[in-house]
């Protein structure tokens, strides 16, 4: 059933690299039917896997990927990017950072327009800056810069088309701000929330885990339906004890919020 408003299944989406770096899941197929299984609507994809690479995956490897997604009933919910912030100031780095990012834009548009994840700081050479851009809206995708610490207050060039401001809700937990707030503050600037909690043993987890849990995952998925955001969460099970577990444990409790 492809995702949409009459869709029962929770809208949510999930990281698949942890689940093919850690062995869960044999291949890049295989963790969609994974996600697909569970329950999800999407996959977050990486441009810095080897099996999702921009630059080895032709035409064919694109229309194969956009394939194995349809058949496994998931649509892309986004392409990371996460490239060192500093690759964009400095000489020695900003080209290949740049080639990169026009890549991986490429890669974005081809799995149906979805938006590229990409910490673009704001220091970052103007005229690469206006270049990405230029090429996010010739292609119709989105780039949703990663939120700097706990507070949206600050405008900056992430807060108009094409670019977008996404929430990382450890990242806002580590920094002693309240994710829920962060998102509700932003409002339409948020283009995109990684549902993943700062665990009481200060390690990145799966949300509402018993006498560990930080994040207020209930009033996080309001705060999300309060702000008309249309895409999809990404429960990012990176840097996770157990991937595999983790994700299929966030489904059935983001599940059970909107029981």
């Amino acid at each position: 059933m492809p995702a949409g408003s009459n869709d029962p299944r929770p809208a949510i989406a999930a990281t698949i690299s942890p689940l093919v770096s850690t062995g869960a899941c044999a291949d890049v197929r295989a963790a969609f039917e994974r996600l697909s299984a569970l329950g999800y609507r999407g996959a977050q994809l990486s441009a810095a896997d080897p099996a999702t690479r921009p630059r080895d995956l032709g035409a064919s490897a694109r229309r194969d990927l956009a394939a194995a997604l349809s058949r496994s009933e998931l649509s892309c919910s986004g392409v990371d990017l996460f490239i060192t912030p500093a690759h964009f100031t400095d000489p020695a780095f900003v080209e290949k950072a740049a080639d990169a990012s026009f890549a991986a834009l490429g890669l974005a548009a081809d799995l149906g327009r979805a938006p590229l994840v990409l910490p673009l700081p704001a220091d970052a050479a103007t005229d690469v800056r206006a270049a990405l851009a230029a090429e996010a809206s010739r292609r119709g995708v989105a780039i949703v810069v990663p939120l700097d610490g706990a507070s949206p207050e600050e405008r900056s060039y992430a807060d108009a088309p094409p670019f977008a401001r996404g929430v990382d809700c450890a990242a806002v937990l580590a920094a002693g701000g309240r994710p829920e707030a962060v998102v509700a503050a932003l409002g339409g600037r948020l283009g995109g929330v990684r549902l993943v909690d700062l665990l009481r043993s200060g390690l990145r987890g799966p949300i509402l885990e018993p006498r560990a849990s930080r994040l207020d995952a209930l009033a996080l998925r309001i705060a999300i339906e309060l702000a008309g955001f249309r895409g999809l969460p990404v429960v990012d099970a990176r840097q996770w004890a157990d991937p595999d577990e983790g994700i299929a444990a966030s489904i059935a409790r983001w599940r059970d919020l909107g029981a």
